[in-house]
Formats: C-alpha cells, sequence, structure tokens
C-alpha cells in the first residue's frame, strides 16, 4: 500500500497519485484486468511533495487500488491543501476507512447491505462502510457513491437498497452506476444496456443525480480512455 506514481493533466490543472494495494478481495475487481504488475517501486514522502510543488495544479486526485491503506495519506494531503491550497479528492474509496480530515471530497463504492454479502465476496465487513458514508457525509465532505451493476449478484433489487440507503442520508447525493466488465474466473456475465437502464430508472425514484456507464467489453472501456479528454494525463514519475 504505496505510492508508486504521479500523472498530470494539464487541461485540467490535475495531478494524480496513484497508490498501490487494496485491504478488500472483490471477486469481480477490474484492477484484474489489463495485467497490472507489481510497481518495482514506491515513491516517497518527500518527493511527492517535490513533484506537487512545481506542477502548476488546482487539484490533486488519490486513485488506485484503495487509497485509505496508503500510511502517508494525512501527510500528503495535508500538505496538497494546507500548504498548495488545493483542493483534494479520492477518486475512488471502498469506504472501510475514514478520509483524513484534510480531504475535500470522496467517491465511495457501495456494493450490497448486506453484511453476508460483503464477507463472502470482498472480506470484510459492510459496517464501517455504511457508518463512515454517513459520517463522511456529516463532517462536510463531498461525497458521491458508485455501484457495479452484475446480472444476478448485485442486481436491482440489490441496487435499489443500496439507492434507499443513500436517500435517507440524502437524495441529493450523487450516484453512478457501472456495469460489469467480466474478470478473468469469475462467473459473472457483461449486464445488457436494458438492464443499465432499468437500474438507472429505480435509482431515479430515490436519488436526484444518477449516471450510468456502460461497455460491452474491456476493449470499449479501453477505448473511452483512449478519447476521453477527461483520462488524459503524462506519467510525471
Amino acid at each position: 500500500m504505496a505510492i508508486y506514481k504521479i500523472s498530470y493533466s494539464e487541461e485540467f490543472k490535475r495531478a494524480n497519485i496513484h497508490n498501490y494495494g487494496c485491504n478488500f478481495n472483490c471477486r469481480w475487481c477490474s484492477y484484474k484486468l489489463g495485467n497490472r504488475p507489481k510497481p518495482n517501486r514506491f515513491l516517497d514522502l518527500e518527493k511527492i511533495k517535490e513533484i506537487l510543488s512545481r506542477l502548476d495544479i488546482e487539484r490533486v486526485h488519490f486513485v488506485g487500488g484503495e487509497v485509505s491503506t496508503y500510511s502517508l495519506l494525512e501527510k500528503v494531503a495535508d500538505f496538497a491543501k494546507n500548504d498548495l491550497g488545493i483542493y483534494t479528492k479520492i477518486g475512488h474509496s471502498n469506504g472501510y476507512n475514514l478520509p483524513p480530515k484534510s480531504i475535500d471530497a470522496i467517491s465511495v463504492s457501495i456494493k450490497s447491505l448486506s453484511e453476508d454479502f460483503y464477507i463472502k465476496y470482498t472480506g470484510k465487513s459492510n459496517k464501517p462502510v455504511l457508518e463512515n458514508f454517513q459520517t463522511v457525509y456529516e463532517l462536510g465532505i463531498e461525497v458521491d457513491a458508485s455501484s457495479v451493476y452484475i446480472p444476478e449478484l448485485i442486481d436491482h433489487d440489490e441496487i435499489e437498497e443500496i439507492v434507499t440507503f443513500i436517500a435517507d442520508i440524502d437524495p441529493k447525493i450523487p450516484y453512478h452506476i457501472t456495469g460489469y466488465i467480466p474478470v478473468p474466473g469469475a462467473p459473472w456475465r457483461t449486464p445488457t444496456w436494458d438492464e443499465i437502464v432499468k437500474a438507472q430508472e429505480i435509482a431515479e425514484d430515490y436519488l436526484q443525480q444518477v449516471e450510468v456507464s456502460w461497455f460491452p467489453s474491456f476493449d470499449d472501456y479501453l477505448q473511452m480512455i483512449s478519447e476521453n479528454p477527461q483520462y488524459q494525463k503524462v506519467t510525471v514519475v
């Protein structure tokens, strides 16, 4: 659980700090796609500070694996927000750990309201996830939520339970549904577009801001990445 890369988008004045490692073992995790090797070196705190200090940035996004497992997250976030005066966001998180106070925003993945489900499919309880999600909201951190739609696993009934939970906190919390892309060795299929649309319609009965993304294959996902300006960046170190 350490930082191995910093990338930069000049257009959006954003640095992405990439973490390696996760405290969950989700059987559908997309990080099992793409044959990502273990990094051969990691960045120390002073190197991270040096790079951030010389970039023309307004935002820092922490991404990759589960960023909250990075032991120096609080120090890096404090430096970015308090020393550099820039916006800090955890780009995606399983929500098992609370973010540092110097984090402005966080995206949390909610997979189920069932603790048995979480233990079986991620190896962890969901109790901290649900408690932390509400705590983050109450602390005034900008929070949005997401779920992966997996036919016959995280299906329409499960989506409805998740959005009911979110709406009880605040129906204005943004929510994103991602269509599952099959992972080697996992038994689930890609959802159809109609299934994704139905999931969106269910979510919109409870929440005011619902978006979806769906790709027929991993290659289609990579094509979107290559064409979308939001994902265009250069590796700094």
